[in-house]
């Protein structure tokens, strides 16, 4: 074989090996793509500032979050809860006085339960590099449970009155209202693993810190008086995502 030829050979071999290594690996590795969809948890905690006429009967608490995230491509849907404990201010929010003007009803306990669970649809507006932006809006579902005692007075045996519980109501208040957040997430770490729940594709793994704003809106209107605003708070939450890849 001539030299000319003997070029010819071993460049048509490296053209071929080139194209052939690149589809080889691709075939071996999953695909850094970004995943058609992916689901996951998340959990934090954080805490919440009421205003507004709210602020008039709660204050500012910790609180405690958590839920279930599905995506597709951009889009995003949260279902979550939290759960926290704000104080009261008023120590009579039904406004329940007798003849005198004295307080028929008291709370019997300094804080209140309050429980939220919401739902909202996001989409990603920003991405680059470990962090994404997904501003997120939807519905949300609050319940304030409490003791209230009722009230009567007597005197004492110094001749003095004196507040007397002779019943006590276990209560709530129910509001439904609106709420928006922006997700920042954080990516941390990813890994590939086998698909859950014994599929055939391959999947990632991947943990991420999600720092979260949000604004929601209450209205408690059995109140006396009522009372609604908005609540604005952040959490800072784990955040973890199986993504597909293959399908």
């Amino acid at each position: 074989m001539t030299m000319k030829r003997q070029i010819i050979f071993y460049t048509f071999v490296l053209a071929l090996l080139a194209l052939a290594v690149p589809s080889r690996m691709a075939a071996q590795q999953p695909s850094d793509e970004r995943p058609m969809w992916a689901a996951g948890f998340q959990v934090g905690v954080g805490g919440m500032v009421p205003t507004s006429s709210l602020s008039d009967d709660l204050k500012a608490c910790a609180l405690f979050a958590g839920g279930l995230t599905g995506e597709w491509n951009n889009l995003r849907l949260k279902a979550g809860i939290a759960y926290a404990q704000p104080s009261f201010k008023n120590d009579n929010p039904y406004g329940v006085f007798d003849s005198q003007g004295r307080d028929k009803q008291l709370n019997g306990t300094a804080n209140t339960t309050l429980l939220a669970g919401d739902v909202m649809l996001g989409y990603t507006v920003w991405r680059m590099g470990k962090v994404s932006v997904t501003p997120c809006a939807g519905i949300t579902f609050n319940r304030l449970s409490w003791d209230l005692n009722d009230i009567s007075w007597e005197r004492n045996d110094s001749g003095v009155e004196q507040p007397v519980i002779s019943n006590v109501t276990d209560t709530h208040e129910n509001s439904v209202g609106w709420i928006a957040s922006v997700d920042v997430d954080i990516r941390l770490h990813s890994r590939y693993v086998d698909m859950p729940l014994g599929g055939d594709g391959s999947a990632r793994y991947t943990s991420s810190l999600r720092i979260s704003p949000f604004v929601s809106h209450a209205s408690y209107s059995n109140l006396v008086p009522s009372v609604k605003g908005c609540v604005f708070g952040l959490t800072v939450n784990y955040a973890g995502l199986i993504q597909s890849l293959g399908y």
